[in-house]
């Protein structure tokens, strides 16, 4: 008898030491020690190069102003997994991974696990993001472990170049 107790001792400490390991051997990744910091701009209008008195051409500098948006991350998504209004995208097939609201003057940050992504800013009509990398992913951005990527959106859809 005291040997099936022992035994069921050993058993209940056995399965007691596998959950520890379960629960504290599991790297949680923490998505406060990487991710994506940026700024957002909006440049709108003539942006044109013009004809000075002396013939030459000068390029217009476009006014950015730093403005509030949403910003919403997606698993990284090919242009074939997005739906294209006019100049907005309208729907995006790849999950949502997170979405968070600038300060006012544009600025953010957003904690992620590391991995590859596309931004896009929440526009009245859709979404914007006019970035494509050589294999036609929207507005790529990679996070890497212990790492904060920095990017800027420019917002430039109503603007004539």
């Amino acid at each position: 008898m005291k040997t099936h107790s022992i035994l069921k001792s050993f058993t209940f400490s056995f399965l007691l030491l596998g959950i520890a390991l379960l629960i504290y051997g599991c790297k949680a990744q923490r998505v406060d020690t990487q991710g994506i910091v940026g700024q957002v701009y909006w440049v709108e209008g003539n942006l044109m190069p013009t004809i000075t008195e002396d013939n030459s051409t000068v390029p217009e500098k476009p006014e950015r102003e730093k403005v509030k948006r949403t910003i919403r991350v997606y698993e990284r998504t090919h242009i074939n997994q997005a739906t294209m209004g006019d100049v907005l995208f309208k729907a995006i097939e790849t999950p949502m991974i997170a979405e968070i609201e600038t300060e006012e003057d544009g600025s953010f940050i957003i904690g992620l696990a590391p991995g590859s992504y596309s931004i896009f800013t929440v526009e009245e009509d859709g979404y914007f993001a006019n970035i494509y990398d050589l294999d036609s992913y929207i507005q790529p951005i990679e996070v890497h472990d212990g790492e904060w990527t920095s990017t800027e959106i420019l917002i430039n859809y109503k603007a004539v170049y």
